[in-house]
């Protein structure tokens, strides 16, 4: 008997492509954090943040953050030609793209939960583009519908991106038993005339959520 949950659509997502010759994402960020194969990063750097530290504290994020701005044009660009279409008017982009690892063994998030559980608006829009093959428990797992439950890992490759709703729907990463790192970096963009300034900061760095500090304004 079919299983109507297991053929069920997932909800508000989207996978789109981008040429990466014009956009060379994998190359450019290899380069910033020092490694051969980012699907062997592990190999290079640390990737393993210490017991009880942030995911984002490790020396493959600290290299990625402190060289962004050697990359900060591409990212535009790539904005300008493949998120900014998708809306009217101005919107507001996240300035520095959150940079993920999940190493072999370990994980990259491994809460799953909601973005507006961690302070974040309506209207926003998740996108997510990985750097490594992203399949089975090196993937990001989302649920189908809201409170639904039924994830399923999202199977991307360098040259795709998703956009999908992360503000309701629940999404998390499981132990990553592949072998292989899967490198990815994600951004947030929000409508300008449906953002507010809530006066919040980020859960994890304590960057205010505002225009100017963690969002910046772009248009068509």
């Amino acid at each position: 008997m079919t299983d109507p949950v297991a053929e069920a659509p997932i909800l508000d997502q989207t996978i789109h492509t981008y040429d990466q010759d014009r956009f060379p994402f994998v190359r450019r960020v290899r380069d910033l954090v020092g490694g051969t194969d980012l699907a062997r990063l592990d190999r290079d750097c640390a990737v393993h943040p210490a017991p009880g530290a942030s995911d984002q504290a490790t020396e493959a994020h600290t290299r990625f953050y402190a060289g962004f701005d050697g990359i900060r044009g591409l990212y535009h660009d790539f904005l300008r030609a493949h998120v900014l279409p998708l809306f009217s008017g101005e919107v507001c982009v996240q300035a520095v793209p959150t940079f993920r690892v999940a190493p072999p063994g370990g994980t990259a998030v491994s809460t799953f939960h909601r973005d507006a559980d961690f302070r974040h608006q309506p209207g926003t829009v998740n996108f997510w583009l990985p750097l490594t093959p992203a399949f089975g428990t090196n993937t990001i797992w989302v649920e189908s519908a809201p409170d639904r439950a039924d994830y399923r890992p999202v199977t991307v490759v360098p040259g795709e991106f998703l956009q999908f709703d992360a503000i309701n729907l629940r999404h998390g990463n499981r132990a990553n038993d592949t072998g292989a790192c899967r490198v990815s970096f994600d951004f947030r963009v929000i409508p300008r005339d449906r953002f507010r300034d809530t006066g919040l900061a980020t859960v994890t760095s304590g960057t205010p959520m505002r225009i100017g500090a963690y969002y910046t304004v772009m248009a068509n």
